[in-house]
């Protein structure tokens, strides 16, 4: 049975006259009197009771063309949102944020594009770059915005990526303590104080953590977050000494606390990642080029 056979029965039984119904559907009146005897062949059972001028539908026939007509309802509707879905009138968008993206201008994208595309059903999940790149690979969401490094992401093959940010990783220090004066910090400088450390699971903090091994330290760890607003509002209260990335310790500067930059430079870059298998996908691919757009544009994140 084809789609195409019971449009043809539902002209013929609108119309109760197969020449009519020919006509309308722009074929010979032999070729679609074929069509529908080979449907009623494979049905094993008559559709039809043919007259000398007209046709009347049998019992099965009034059966076949009810459920027929919803069939072919269903397929419209289903064409009609797929069509909706591949210009961006529908759909859904599953994107992953970090918890600093309220301090970058990750927001103001994701606000830009909602305007251009109102429809579209979006789903955000806020979380740190490890949690958020396994989400990714459990198909739980989209695509999402983390910080990482290109061999770290590298390693997995089914993602792709392109880097929207660079930034590098500053000494946060209250202006009571006695190295705030300081031009610059060296990591034998922090032997001495607490220091407030990043997460364990943080691309960051294996960095830091190798950057005091080679220097044989021991960090006095105060505690350890990711969560930049915390680290910097330990630091301003002189209870640590901490670090964050130079833009968003800026963007919460409120003269209690002096940005400085750390010896050992450490980039800090985001990335918008993807899965391969979803570029093809028409909210993820229009997605996509935009976040592209915005970071060949080299506007501000």
């Amino acid at each position: 049975m084809q789609m195409q056979q019971l449009r043809y029965f539902l002209e013929i039984a609108k119309e109760k006259n197969i020449s009519a119904a020919a006509k309308n559907l722009y074929l010979s009146q032999p070729s679609l009197s074929q069509q529908i005897m080979k449907l009623e062949q494979e049905l094993e059972v008559p559709l039809l009771i043919r007259h000398s001028k007209s046709v009347s539908l049998t019992d099965a026939g009034e059966q076949f063309a009810h459920h027929a007509q919803r069939i072919l309802g269903g397929v419209d509707q289903l064409t009609e949102l797929m069509h909706k879905q591949s210009i961006l009138e529908a759909g859904t968008l599953r994107i992953g944020l970090l918890w600093i993206a309220g301090y970058t201008n990750l927001l103001k994208i994701l606000s830009d594009y909602h305007c251009l595309h109102p429809n579209l059903n979006y789903s955000f999940s806020v979380n740190g770059s490890a949690h958020l790149q396994q989400f990714l690979l459990e198909r739980k969401i989209h695509a999402a915005f983390l910080i990482g490094t290109e061999e770290q992401l590298e390693q997995e093959p089914d993602l792709a990526y392109c880097k929207i940010q660079e930034d590098f990783y500053s000494v946060i220090i209250s202006r009571q303590h006695p190295l705030a004066s300081r031009k610059i910090i060296s990591v034998e400088d922090l032997k001495d104080d607490p220091i407030i450390m990043p997460s364990p699971a943080s691309v960051f903090r294996k960095s830091l953590d190798r950057i005091f091994e080679e220097h044989n330290i021991v960090p006095n760890i105060l505690c350890e977050t990711s969560q930049s607003d915390m680290v910097i509002q330990l630091a301003a209260q002189n209870l640590g000494i901490g670090f964050s990335s130079k833009g968003i310790a800026a963007s919460m500067q409120d003269g209690t606390f002096n940005i400085l930059p750390f010896e050992n430079r450490l980039h800090r870059s985001i990335y918008y990642v993807t899965l391969k298998e979803l570029l093809d996908y028409p909210s993820i691919r229009s997605f996509t080029r935009y976040v592209k757009r915005y970071q060949l544009e080299r506007k501000p994140l």
